[in-house]
C-alpha cells in the first residue's frame, strides 16, 4: 500500500525532471521576441507614433515631459503605471491583463539576470500546467499510467516546450488557471469549491480573455454532468464570479483611464463581418487540429524556415475528433473526449469570429491538453492492454521526435526574431560605439525590446520607428525617413535581413532600407559602414548601418 501511495508523487517528480531538463537550459541564449519582453522592461520602449510633414510624434508616455503616473498607449504594455523605480503593467493588450506577467516580475530576480530569469519563471508556469494535466487526467478517470503518459505528451509537445521557454507569462498563466478551473469542476460543487472555481475562471479570463473559447464549453459540460450536478445556485455563483471580476475590473479601468484608441477589447472585431467569418470556422478547426497533433507545422517554418506538411497532423487530429464524436453519440466517450469535442468546436467558431484567418493558431494552444486527454481516453477503451501499451509507446515516440525536430531546428535558426547569436552580436557591436541619445533607430516591430533586453543598462534607449515606416508607400516612407533624420542624430540604423513570418503586416524591411538610402542625400548623409550578423544557420539575419554625422 505504501508503494502504491508513492507511485503518483514519484511519477510527478519524474515528469518535473524531464520538463526541467528540456526547458531550463539556454534560457538566456535564445533570441528575444518583442511581445515576450516588452511587458517586463523597466520602462516603455520609445516608439514613434508617426513621422511626416507634421513632424515626429512619440507614443505615450514619451510624448510628455513628465512620464510618471498612469499611461495608456498603443505599445505593450498598453496600460501601465509609470513609477519612479519602474513601469508596472496592468493590461498587456486590451484583452490580456498583466496578471500572469507578475509571476515573472516576482520570480525573475531570483532565477537569473534579465531575460533568463523571466523565461525560467515561464518554465515554472509550464511545470504547474503539467501537474494540472496529470491531476485532471486522474479526476476524469484515467489510470495512473495513462495519466502520466498524457502529462508526458504535454512535456514533449513542441507547443508547450516552445512557449514555456519564453516570457509569455500571460499566455501560460491563462492555461494554468483554465486547467485549475477544470480540475475544481470535476467534483460536485460545495460553496468553497464554487468560490475557488469562480476565482480560477476569473484569473484565466483576466490573463487572456480569449481562453474563454476553450474553457467555457469544457467547463459547462462538466457542470451539467449528472454525477456533478449541484443545483443551480453553486454553478451560478462560480460562473457569475468568474464573469463579474474581469468585467468589473475592465469597466473600472476604462472609466478611470480609457485605453488608447484602437486597443480596447474587441476594438478590431468587425461585427458586420461575423456572418462572413463564420464560414471560415471549418478551416479554422482544421488548422487547430493540425496544430494540436503536430505543433511543428507552425513552429518549424517560424524558427528555421523549414517546411512541415500539415496533412499527417491534420489526419490524426481529425481522426481523434471524429472518433470522439462517434463514441459520444454512442454514449461510450470518456470525459476527456467530450471536453475536447466541446472545446474544439468552440475554438473553431470563436477563432473564425476573432481572426477570420485559419492560420491564426493562438486559440489552439489552450486546446492541446484536452486533445491529449481525449487520446488517452481512447487508448483506455482498447480491450487489449498490450495494444494500448504499444500505442502509448508509439505516440510518445512521435511526440519525442517532434520535440527533437524543434530542438534541432533551433541550432540552425534563420529568423532574426529568434536568433540569440545575431541579436547579441549586434548589441555588442552597437555598445562598442557608445551611442548617445537619439543615435539608434530600429525599423521593424520585432526590434522593439530586443536591444533593451540585451543592453539593459544602456542610458540611451533606441528609437523604434516601425509605425512610421510600415505604410507600404515608398514616397511616404522616404518622407518619414527624412523627418527622422532631421529630428534625431540617427547614427545607427538596425535592419532585419532574414525572413520572419511576423514582419509582413508591420514593415516591408527591404522597402524600408531602400527608402533610407533614397532619403540620405537630401539630409547630406551617407552610409559609412555596414555590419552584417548571421543567424545560427549562417544565413543573413540582422544588419547595423553606420551613418555619417549630421552636417
Amino acid at each position: 500500500m505504501k508503494l502504491a501511495r508513492l507511485a503518483a508523487p514519484a511519477l510527478l517528480v519524474g515528469l518535473a525532471a524531464v520538463h526541467l531538463a528540456l526547458a531550463w537550459p539556454g534560457a538566456g541564449e535564445r533570441g528575444v521576441i518583442a511581445e515576450e519582453i516588452t511587458p517586463y522592461l523597466p520602462r516603455h520602449p520609445v516608439v514613434l507614433a508617426g513621422a511626416d510633414s507634421n513632424g515626429v510624434r512619440l507614443l505615450p508616455p514619451h510624448d510628455q515631459p513628465d512620464r510618471r503616473g498612469w499611461v495608456s498607449t498603443a505599445q505593450w504594455p498598453q496600460l501601465a503605471y509609470v513609477g519612479d523605480a519602474r513601469t508596472w503593467p496592468v493590461f498587456i493588450k486590451g484583452h490580456q491583463s498583466a496578471l500572469g506577467t507578475y509571476a515573472g516580475l516576482a520570480l525573475a530576480p531570483a532565477l537569473g539576470d534579465g531575460i533568463a530569469g523571466v523565461r525560467r519563471s515561464s518554465v515554472l508556469l509550464g511545470l504547474a500546467l503539467i501537474g494540472l494535466v496529470f491531476a485532471l487526467a486522474r479526476r476524469l478517470g484515467l489510470g495512473l499510467a495513462l495519466s502520466g503518459a498524457a502529462a508526458l505528451a504535454c512535456v514533449l509537445s513542441p507547443g508547450l516546450f516552445f512557449f514555456a521557454r519564453t516570457g509569455y507569462g500571460f499566455e501560460l498563466a491563462s492555461r494554468v488557471a483554465m486547467l485549475a478551473a477544470l480540475v475544481l469542476a470535476t467534483r460536485p460543487l460545495t460553496t468553497a469549491r464554487s468560490l475557488g472555481l469562480g476565482l480560477a475562471l476569473a484569473a484565466a479570463i483576466l490573463c487572456r480573455a480569449t481562453i474563454a473559447a476553450t474553457l467555457l464549453p469544457a467547463l459547462l459540460l462538466l457542470l451539467v454532468h449528472p454525477e456533478r450536478r449541484a443545483g443551480l445556485r453553486r454553478p451560478a455563483l462560480a460562473l457569475g464570479l468568474g464573469a463579474a471580476i474581469p468585467l468589473l475590473f475592465a469597466l473600472a479601468v476604462q472609466l478611470a483611464l480609457p485605453l488608447h484608441a484602437g486597443t480596447a477589447p474587441a476594438a478590431k472585431l468587425p461585427l458586420a463581418d461575423l456572418a462572413h467569418r463564420t464560414a471560415t470556422a471549418p478551416a479554422t478547426l482544421a488548422a487547430q487540429l493540425a496544430w494540436v497533433a503536430d505543433p511543428d507545422t507552425i513552429l518549424l517554418p517560424l524558427v528555421a524556415d523549414l517546411s512541415r506538411a500539415p496533412l499527417p497532423g491534420l489526419v490524426f487530429g481529425t481522426a481523434v475528433l471524429a472518433l470522439a464524436l462517434a463514441r459520444w453519440w454512442r454514449a461510450r466517450a470518456g470525459d476527456g473526449e467530450c471536453l475536447f469535442v466541446a472545446a474544439a468546436l468552440g475554438n473553431a467558431l470563436f477563432g473564425a469570429w476573432l481572426y477570420g484567418d485559419p492560420q491564426q493558431f493562438q486559440l489552439g494552444m489552450a486546446l492541446e491538453p484536452l486533445f491529449v486527454l481525449a487520446v488517452a481516453h481512447q487508448l483506455q477503451s482498447l480491450r487489449s492492454p498490450r495494444s494500448a501499451a504499444l500505442a502509448v509507446a508509439a505516440l510518445l515516440t512521435a511526440r519525442a521526435w517532434q520535440c527533437g525536430a524543434l530542438l534541432s531546428a533551433e541550432q540552425a535558426v534563420t529568423n532574426p526574431m529568434l536568433s540569440g547569436d545575431a541579436q547579441r552580436q549586434l548589441t555588442a557591436t552597437l555598445a562598442a560605439r557608445h551611442p548617445g541619445e537619439g543615435d539608434t533607430v530600429t525599423t521593424t516591430y520585432n526590434h522593439v525590446g530586443m536591444l533593451e533586453a540585451w543592453a539593459s543598462h544602456s542610458p540611451h534607449p533606441p528609437i523604434h520607428a516601425y509605425r512610421a515606416l510600415r505604410r507600404g508607400d515608398d514616397a511616404a516612407t522616404i518622407s518619414a525617413w527624412r523627418e527622422i533624420l532631421h529630428t534625431y542624430p540617427a547614427r545607427f540604423v538596425v535592419l532585419s535581413t532574414g525572413p520572419n513570418l511576423f514582419d509582413g503586416p508591420f514593415t516591408d524591411n527591404a522597402a524600408s532600407e531602400r527608402a533610407l538610402v533614397s532619403a540620405l542625400p537630401a539630409a547630406s548623409r551617407k552610409i559609412v559602414a555596414r555590419h552584417d550578423f548571421p543567424c545560427e544557420s549562417g544565413r543573413p539575419c540582422l544588419a547595423l548601418l553606420e551613418l555619417s554625422p549630421r552636417p
